[in-house]
């Protein structure tokens, strides 16, 4: 099964975001996400391959 984890890091220049895909417990795939440059739907978008319905958003 394919699972996708977030993770956010505090560092000297703001903070840094990264997704990890996993299949069957092994990290298959590793996205960065440009945190000046791209929104958090944005990159979930990118990552997870969905777009919300209309008036969806993400917190």
């Amino acid at each position: 099964m394919k699972e996708y984890k977030f993770e956010c890091r505090s560092t000297r220049d703001g903070f840094t975001e990264w997704a990890s895909c996993t299949e069957d417990g092994v990290e298959v795939k590793r996205v960065d996400r440009n945190v000046h440059l791209e929104t958090v739907t944005q990159f979930r978008e990118r990552v997870e391959g969905f777009v919300p319905a209309p008036h969806q958003y993400t917190l």
